[in-house]
């Protein structure tokens, strides 16, 4: 083939592509659903953090080690054994206030990035900040103190979408009429209109799994705090003394599923957990269980990798490790390139 049919070959193949692309038949973003337009924006959100960007220039070095090269769904999974040690590499063991909240702020913007990356391409999403949260997850999840509401315990907020053509097409083709017959528009200055994640998500209430991770980097001060959380949850509040949850009308008693885990470092110096320790028993009952950012042992605490079969499975329609496989060439200068890898 000389340069000539070589380049009409090109040119055929770029005006296919191009009408493919008008056609709707090839989507230039290979992610480009509701879930992960969530997930962009609660990755994105992190990383425009200090915080997160000061200790990214360590920990991405030690993440990219530990996957090592032509990593597998294996090997990102497996990270979930190491994130304790990569949060370690920081340093930082001092007790002082400032430094105790930036530490947990940090071990919270890890876990909700690795709990993103290992369900790319399905309809589960961590959220660490609340105001991103679709509005009735965020009231289902609210606590109530007679007049006072609060939502701000849940330290990462997990949706699963349900497994609707809305959740899982592209959102260039929603085409999405609201209460009064009228077509909503899907962008608002360029980005995803809030009015209708919010009125899917209302609309869908029923059908959507919601999760509560509680981090933090201490077990032995903290443990009874998602102890608590989770039987107020558990219970529906406490009529009695004026707790309640949920409001709005939402409620997590209405949801799909709900789940409340409990994940830690833990930073706690020259301490041998076992099954029968105080800081273990409190949280051996959670909902969602309880996880560490290292290897598995048994009846004390989980590796986090263990958290996706345990609660979130049924937020992909094939397997949480088919779609990690489908996702790796897109990490890089590609679709995915915002997890920094």
């Amino acid at each position: 083939m000389n340069f000539f049919q070589t380049n009409s070959l090109i040119k055929k193949e770029i005006i296919f592509y191009k009408k493919a692309i008008k056609q709707n038949l090839i989507s230039k973003n290979m992610y480009n659903t509701i879930p992960d337009y969530f997930r962009r924006l609660s990755v994105d959100n992190m990383f425009n953090t200090n915080t997160l960007q000061s200790c990214w220039q360590i920990w991405k070095p030690e993440i990219i080690k530990l996957l090592g090269n032509n990593y597998g769904e294996n090997e990102i999974l497996n990270l979930g054994d190491h994130l304790s040690d990569i949060f370690r590499s920081t340093g930082g063991n001092g007790r002082g206030q400032g430094e105790l909240s930036a530490s947990g702020t940090a071990w919270e913007s890890l876990v909700c990035w690795y709990v993103n990356l290992c369900t790319v391409g399905s309809r589960v999403v961590a959220i660490k900040k609340m105001s991103l949260v679709p509005k009735p997850i965020q009231d289902a999840i609210t606590v109530n103190y007679g007049n006072f509401a609060c939502n701000t315990e849940s330290d990462i907020t997990i949706i699963i979408f349900p497994d609707l053509s809305e959740y899982n097409n592209d959102i260039n083709q929603l085409n999405i009429i609201d209460k009064n017959g009228n077509q909503m528009p899907n962008f608002i200055k360029g980005k995803l209109n809030q009015s209708i994640s919010n009125y899917l998500v209302e609309r869908d209430f029923h059908q959507c799994g919601i999760g509560i991770i509680q981090c933090k980097t201490n077990w032995n001060d903290n443990a009874q705090i998602p102890m608590l959380w989770d039987m107020i949850y558990s219970a529906g509040g406490f009529r009695g003394r004026n707790i309640t949850i949920g409001r709005n009308g939402f409620n997590i008693q209405d949801a799909q599923s709900f789940t409340y885990s409990f994940v830690t470092v833990p930073s706690n110096q020259n301490t041998a957990y076992n099954p029968d320790g105080v800081a273990v028993k409190r949280v051996t009952n959670l909902s969602g269980g309880n996880y560490w950012g290292k290897s598995s042992v048994q009846n004390v605490a989980k590796s986090l990798k263990e958290i996706f079969t345990n609660n979130f499975q049924s937020g992909s329609r094939t397997t949480i490790r088919t779609d990690i496989r489908a996702a790796i060439p897109y990490l890089i200068g590609d679709s995915l390139s915002y997890f920094q890898l």
